[in-house]
């Protein structure tokens, strides 16, 4: 399980960034740590990927598609 404060900050950051919701209704996504870790630990400096339960995230994100 992972960190709900960290989950709940990338799916905000992934909800709001248009580019990143534009990529996955085109080409959907199953492994969305695989696809965005990079991304959020540059960008945002959410150095700890694995605190974050990216199965709720993508979750969260498949439901706003």
């Amino acid at each position: 399980m992972g960190d709900l404060n960290n989950t709940q900050q990338v799916i905000t950051i992934l909800k709001n960034c248009s580019q990143c919701i534009q990529s996955v209704k085109q080409v959907p996504c199953s492994d969305y740590e695989a696809r965005f870790g990079a991304f959020i630990r540059v960008k945002y400096g959410i150095i700890t990927p694995n605190t974050i339960d990216w199965n709720t995230v993508a979750q969260e994100i498949n439901k706003t598609l």
